[in-house]
């Protein structure tokens, strides 16, 4: 069914036509590819970071998913609060990000977890990007990696995906039995289902056909199919047929997780930090920034401390922040990273000849005039500020261009709206810009302004045109039910009352 992984990133680039994007994900995962992955659609552009196959992070150019904008949309900051921030880091010649930071003006726990929810929306985002481009590029060190589950990614990412994207996958015959691969890990330890989800999975655990599974309550059949594919990609299930079919399968021995002892204290009598909100933001803030720091930044030291000082300042920030001392996968994990960190920065001070090393690095960065630091960090400021793509933005100049009579230039602007944010009302803009541009096209662009009105049911405009364009087709008795529609939204306005009653007399001197 699905393609060798290695052959898939042997291409190196393509359309996600041609390589949906799970298939993308699912083969740098299990490679475990240090990689960049580049996704453009139109002028819309992702870069997507990964570690051993991980997301860690997303570059985007739409405003909503940037750090200052996705802060104030979610209530995090006000416009002035980021407005006074961006100014303020620019001129000290830091990242926004380090700035919130060292100010306070959130937790670093908060700004993780946003930083988290923002990256997970970005990537599911871009499932619905089908006719992109993609291509694979040499990893990029990221300041602050922000990991997230890959797997759980993926299953959730082909709920997104669109039908055409799919046709194939979703052309499974009905009396295909689905069964659990044999060396499969436990769905349920990888992946967060619901009670729907369960249902499904516990059925092809005692082999289903796809009749079967789709006949289980609250899954349409077209969502059935969508998890089939999703569980099949992931391999934790196949046919019954390919099953049978399969040689010994060599897959990894997986490596035995412990578990978090149960208990509110660890082995040596210390309580876990997992609960403690100051210890969770240190932890946090010291992941958030130990990349962007020298060796001496890291230990917490200055560039003359050595010997027992220096074991000392070790010792502190090693015990402070022990793997041991979290309950939760997560915590331990960011745990682990810093202790790497600590250990790597004190190695490094240890020795005379590295010491000098980051003596001269150290000296080299502070040659370098605050007036040049802040200059560069405002030209790159602004030049992210004015690469930044709004869905709305984008939408008001479209409809700007239409009035003025450049309906192809304003077609591209309706399309650029589209492709930020899927609203019915973008769409129905775009079907009538389209139609102005070529009225031939009128059966095409009432498909379109049919489709708005179900994502977008509010949406005068959509039902508006859609009676128009019915009444240029001549099926007066379409027109006359969206005629209705926008009078039941805009009970008042004259035109579309007027509308309607054309509608009606039409429909009866049929």
């Amino acid at each position: 069914m699905f393609p060798a992984r290695r052959e898939v990133l042997r291409q190196k680039s393509g359309t996600l036509l041609e390589t949906p994007l799970p298939l993308l994900l699912h083969a740098l995962l299990v490679e475990e590819r240090h990689a960049t992955l580049e996704l453009k659609l139109r002028n819309l552009e992702k870069r997507v970071f990964f570690e051993g196959g991980v997301p860690v992070g997303c570059e985007s150019n739409l405003l909503h998913e940037t750090l200052g904008p996705s802060l104030v949309e979610k209530g995090k900051l006000t416009e002035a609060q980021h407005h006074a921030a961006l100014g303020e880091s620019a001129a000290a010649g830091k990242s926004l990000q380090a700035w919130l930071l060292e100010k306070q003006l959130l937790s670093a726990f908060d700004l993780f977890k946003h930083l988290q929810a923002t990256l997970g929306r970005s990537l599911l985002d871009a499932f619905r990007w089908s006719d992109a481009t993609w291509k694979l590029s040499p990893a990029e060190d990221q300041e602050a990696p922000v990991r997230i589950n890959p797997m759980q990614l993926i299953f959730t990412g082909c709920q997104h995906l669109p039908v055409s994207a799919l046709e194939a996958q979703l052309a499974t015959p009905p009396t295909a039995v689905f069964g659990m691969l044999p060396d499969a890990p436990s769905v349920q330890d990888e992946l967060k289902l619901s009670a729907k989800e369960t249902r499904l999975l516990q059925a092809i655990k005692r082999k289903a056909t796809v009749a079967e599974l789709c006949a289980l309550p609250g899954l349409t059949v077209e969502e059935v199919h969508r998890r089939l594919y999703a569980l099949r990609l992931l391999e934790f299930i196949d046919t019954a047929e390919a099953i049978a079919a399969m040689p010994v399968r060599s897959r990894p021995t997986p490596v035995p997780q412990l578990e978090p002892v149960a208990t509110s204290k660890t082995s040596d009598g210390l309580p876990f930090l997992d609960d403690d909100e100051a210890a969770q933001n240190l932890l946090v803030s010291e992941f958030l920034s130990f990349r962007s720091r020298d060796a001496f930044e890291v230990l917490g030291v200055d560039v003359d401390t050595q010997g027992v000082a220096l074991q000392r300042a070790f010792l502190t920030k090693a015990n402070a922040l022990a793997p041991v001392r979290f309950k939760s996968v997560e915590a331990r994990t960011r745990a682990e990273a810093l202790q790497l960190a600590y250990a790597k920065a004190f190695g490094a001070l240890s020795e005379p000849e590295t010491w000098q090393q980051h003596r001269d690095r150290r000296a080299a960065r502070d040659s370098k005039t605050p007036a040049a630091l802040k200059q560069k960090a405002a030209a790159e400021a602004v030049k992210i500020r004015t690469h930044l793509l709004d869905a709305q933005s984008q939408f008001d100049e479209g409809r700007r261009r239409l009035a003025a009579g450049n309906t192809r230039s304003a077609i591209e602007h309706f399309q650029y709206a589209l492709d930020i944010e899927p609203r019915g009302r973008f769409l129905a803009w775009l079907a009538w810009a389209k139609y102005q541009s070529e009225p031939s096209g009128a059966e095409a662009c009432l498909e379109l302004l049919g489709r708005a009105c179900e994502q977008e049911p509010t949406c005068e405009e959509a039902h508006v045109w859609r009676g128009d364009l019915a009444m240029v087709l001549g099926r007066s008795a379409d027109a006359e039910a969206a005629f209705r529609q926008a009078v039941k939204l805009a009970p008042k306005n004259p035109k579309y009352v007027e509308a309607l009653q054309h509608a009606m007399k039409s429909t009866r001197g049929r």
